[in-house]
């Protein structure tokens, strides 16, 4: 039996877009009670579908708010900011849907691909750093908050007009299913189909999640939606902070590069007497580099505990594995490993100047008491 390319009518449904930003190196949720009129509310996760002891939870929960309706090309969305402990910020709209499965396709990919939005999201980020603006500790340049964020789309299911089970979907449908969270009107291939639904997570029959680099497709009730929405947006946000510090890195590196390169240009003398300084004050940048990209990396990479929940540990593992989280943590680790190195060279080299100094001193003072030994009996 060929698969079905379409699914029923969707009776309640939404397309949720993520903006994820990276505004400082951390900021101090404790001083935050409102922005723009709203409470803010700590929002732990909460998982109610599964019954077991262990559960998965943030060493310190982020802080969400639910501002006024966002104008948009899309209409008014909902817009919710929630704020996490180690410096980022994530704007979500939300689109309710109910029609032809066809038209909730066309519609995503619309949303995926709108500049527009985006635009939108930098605008709420603008208004609402203008009151977090206190709370945060070394808030990063303007320009940067707008280039390094992380955007990410869930096509979320609650109920179908024909009731589908998570199986149902994943043989019957499977080709519906990879379109949407591919994007493509086309037909796909078999291959491309099974790549596409490579990573999916069923506990219950009534729930699904198919994950991919830039978009999911979740089929469940509004709580368990909602955790699986949580774990997507965490991982987005540990994605920009990776982001952050390998460009942090690149940029120190560079300088190095390039202060050893006008070193080289430079006469004896200026290189003499110039050297130790230069040598000192880079020792010292690279310890303050290293200690603060450690700890503010400890900071993300730690912010959840999985403590327990084998299904909620395998979700996350899943869109670790699509967002490439590990090959970004090891290559700022291997940059670090470089800094690292370049601190010992950096701190030898201060060493090294520094005794030649000293044994200059020595030898002027020897040749000067000489001189004055020698024309002190004339």
């Amino acid at each position: 039996m060929p698969l079905a390319v379409t699914l029923p009518d969707l009776e309640q449904a939404h397309l949720r877009c993520y903006f994820v930003f990276d505004v400082a190196d951390s900021i101090k949720l404790s001083s935050l009670k409102s922005v723009k009129g709203q409470n803010f509310v700590p929002e732990p996760l909460s998982f109610t579908d599964v019954p077991l002891p262990g559960y998965i939870q943030f060493s310190v929960a982020p802080l969400a708010v639910a501002l006024n309706a966002v104008q948009t090309p899309f209409g008014e969305l909902d817009c919710r900011v929630k704020v996490y402990e180690y410096g980022t910020v994530s704007i979500r709209f939300s689109h309710p849907f109910q029609g032809a499965f066809q038209e909730f396709r066309s519609l995503a990919m619309k949303m995926r691909f709108s500049k527009e939005l985006m635009t939108c999201a930098t605008q709420v980020l603008e208004e609402v750093l203008s009151e977090l603006k206190p709370a945060l500790s070394k808030p990063h340049e303007e320009s940067q908050q707008k280039d390094l964020l992380e955007d990410y789309y869930v096509a979320e299911v609650e109920r179908f007009s024909s009731p589908l089970t998570a199986t149902e979907l994943m043989q019957e449908h499977r080709a519906a299913i990879a379109s949407l969270v591919s994007l493509e009107e086309k037909p796909l291939s078999a291959m491309q189909v099974d790549e596409a639904l490579k990573e999916a997570y069923s506990y219950c029959e009534h729930e699904l999640a198919v994950l991919t680099w830039d978009q999911a497709f979740i089929y469940d009730d509004q709580a368990g939606a909602a955790a699986v929405n949580s774990i997507i947006e965490f991982a987005n946000t540990q994605l920009v902070e990776l982001r952050t510090y390998d460009r942090l890195l690149d940029r120190h590196l560079d300088e190095i590069y390039r202060v050893k390169t006008e070193r080289l240009r430079t006469s004896l003398f200026q290189s003499f007497t110039s050297g130790r300084l230069v040598a000192e004050r880079q020792a010292e940048r690279l310890r303050h580099l290293l200690v603060d990209v450690r700890e503010l990396s400890d900071r993300a990479t730690n912010a959840i505990k999985i403590i327990g929940c084998a299904y909620y540990a395998r979700l996350y593992g899943g869109i670790s594995q699509r967002l490439s989280l590990a090959q970004w943590q090891a290559q700022v680790e291997s940059k670090l490993d470089s800094v690292g190195e370049l601190y010992r060279f950096a701190n030898d080299q201060a060493e090294l100047a520094r005794s030649e100094f000293l044994e200059i001193i020595v030898i002027a003072l020897i040749a000067l008491e000489v001189l004055i030994g020698i024309f002190g009996r004339h």
